[in-house]
């Protein structure tokens, strides 16, 4: 009775041990790998189609539901404001819009940050839409690839503070969508799981 119980035992440690080392294995070689790829492609061709992000400002903060940067920008008259801008990725199968919003930082002055639209949006209908809401065109464009546009403004000045576009995730180039295909097999919890993997494994390491 002891030896089956130690068998047993055994075999359900084995499991274990391959469970995990399959789990890590997935998680370095196909999960993080992947999602790193979908941040690189979306900030460098379908987002740029709407924010110019500059290449010397510090990396964003790459989590599972959203990507921020945050960078300054400088006027002609050398006047500095703060950017954020940051996008939901939408990893997940079952997730189907993609969120991209380009947002003065609180306590900021409005009026620099619409300084530097100019110098920041790429797209001719978000760029006029923002500077001037009365004439906001919000709808869907197609060449930019967004659904929609979402502004919110100041109120007492009637200045943007904030721009959010909708990007339909099936709508992205094909190098994209293959991308989310190698992600869509895996359940929302176990995603979140093997995305959250190599940053467990280099805490225990370098603990």
């Amino acid at each position: 009775m002891k030896k089956i119980i130690a068998i047993s035992a055994a075999s359900i440690v084995a499991f274990l041990i391959a469970v995990v080392a399959a789990a890590v294995i997935i998680s370095f070689t196909v999960v993080r790998p992947t999602t790193d790829s979908i941040n690189q492609k979306l900030s460098q061709q379908a987002l740029a189609k709407v924010v110019r992000i500059p290449e010397m400002i510090a990396p964003p903060i790459r989590g599972f539901d959203e990507t921020i940067y945050f960078w300054e920008m400088e006027t002609i008259e050398k006047e500095v404001t703060g950017i954020n801008f940051r996008y939901t990725p939408a990893f997940a199968k079952n997730q189907n819009t993609i969120e991209a919003t380009l947002e003065m930082p609180e306590g900021s002055d409005v009026s620099l940050f619409n300084k530097v639209l100019p110098a920041i949006i790429t797209d001719d209908q978000s760029l006029n839409s923002a500077l001037d809401i009365k004439k906001a065109n919000l709808s869907v464009n197609e060449k930019a690839g967004y659904e929609k546009i979402k502004l919110a403004a100041k109120p007492d000045t009637k200045q943007t503070v904030k721009i959010t576009w909708e990007f339909t995730k099936a709508k992205l180039p094909q190098d994209l969508t293959k991308e989310y295909s190698k992600l869509a097999k895996y359940p929302l919890p176990i995603l979140k799981f093997l995305y959250s993997l190599p940053h467990f494994v280099f805490s225990l390491l370098s603990s």
